[in-house]
């Protein structure tokens, strides 16, 4: 439970809050560091430190910096230009082919550390096709994982089931050296999918017609990927990629499980098992693809429950390779690594780092100062 509450998605806010509402974001309160002194929608969010947070700065956990702003640049160029004029102190998800221009500014740290995300892609089980374990075994054997993420940038891991930087999880390597992941075995991986979309009534792909829906620019550029790479595999396929701009009309589409296929980016919570049942458990929080086994609810009621690391590992190394095997409906492809830019003048991110660091969610500002500006 405690494990839970350390998600930095999990705020602690008064019980009024409910009366006050959601939609002003100058009326939230709650427990943070930092007070909000400003909001333009769609353009910048400004954060005083509270004066009055529990913790000193002495203790490491409060702020130590005074001003705290985010702003909105839509325009990925526009984005590295304003990191290299200094008019922003870091610069995330930096690409390969950005990695000279951000390079050249003098004294700028690099920060590469596993992220606590996954991209993936999701059929929704509701649809007779892909209730058919042949045809998501055929769709996960197709996929060549390491062509899909070099392109996106170095560091990033191969992803299982559940995260793969949890103690108890397959790891990257394990992963790697799997049917569908090892390179080295792509061809016949790739005969075998053929052969189990055929046996499933879907020749070449023929007859097999979905929309693949995404939400960012990121997801875009996986569903592009996705298709591509499935059309090679099978010719007669018929993929429609839609991005959904809207935030609450693409959650409207998880929520009522009138999605084809979703290609998304899911953050982990800090613990294997809570991961696990959110995801996977007949009544989990984001089984959006109507996952249902009860093998499965049963062995994830059991990883709640389990009190020693031995344990846990068997359990959820167990889930995972039973339902690689049967053909996943949601497949995590990577873990794309946190990759960051920052300012010379920036102070203390090498304190806030790595997967449960959520640096994309801005929880290192708390912990970092300025030696000079």
């Amino acid at each position: 439970m405690l494990s839970g509450y350390a998600d930095p998605r999990a705020s602690m806010i008064p019980i009024e809050m409910e009366q006050i509402g959601f939609k002003d974001p100058m009326k939230f309160a709650a427990t943070g560091a930092w007070i909000e002194s400003s909001y333009v929608d769609g353009t910048r969010q400004t954060f005083k430190a509270n004066p009055e947070y529990w913790r000193q700065f002495d203790d490491g956990g409060r702020p130590g910096i005074d001003t705290y702003e985010k702003v909105v640049i839509q325009d990925r160029g526009s984005l590295v230009a304003a990191f290299l004029s200094g008019q922003i102190d870091q610069l995330a998800a930096v690409r390969p082919e950005e990695e000279a221009q951000v390079s050249s500014v003098k004294g700028m740290q690099s920060s590469l550390t596993p992220g606590p995300t996954w991209d993936l892609f999701a059929v929704n089980m509701k649809r007779p096709e892909f209730a058919d374990d042949r045809v998501r075994q055929a769709f996960r054997l197709a996929l060549d994982f390491k062509a899909f993420s070099e392109p996106l940038g170095k560091g990033w891991l191969y992803a299982g089931p559940v995260h793969s930087m949890f103690p108890e999880s397959l790891t990257s390597e394990q992963i790697s050296k799997l049917p569908g992941y090892n390179p080295a075995t792509k061809a016949a991986d790739i005969a075998e999918a053929q052969k189990l979309m055929e046996a499933a009534g879907f020749p070449q792909g023929q007859g097999m017609t979905f929309k693949q829906i995404n939400s960012s620019a990121a997801s875009l550029d996986s569903s592009v990927r996705l298709k591509d790479m499935w059309g090679k595999v099978f010719p007669k396929i018929n993929v429609t990629v839609s991005a959904i701009s809207d935030y609450a009309q693409a959650t409207n589409a998880l929520n009522s499980r009138t999605f084809d296929i979703r290609s998304w980016n899911h953050t982990s919570v800090p613990d294997a098992a809570i991961d696990a049942v959110t995801y996977y458990h007949t009544k989990g929080g984001r089984n959006y693809q109507s996952y249902s086994k009860p093998w499965a609810d049963e062995l994830l009621d059991k990883l709640l429950i389990a009190t020693t690391v031995e344990e846990r590992k068997s359990l959820v190394q167990t889930f995972e390779k039973r339902y690689l095997d049967e053909g996943p409906p949601l497949l995590p492809i990577r873990h794309p690594a946190d990759n960051l830019a920052i300012a010379p003048h920036i102070a203390g991110t090498d304190l806030c780092i790595g997967p449960w660091a959520y640096n994309s969610y801005g929880v290192s500002p708390r912990y970092v100062w300025f030696t000079e500006k």
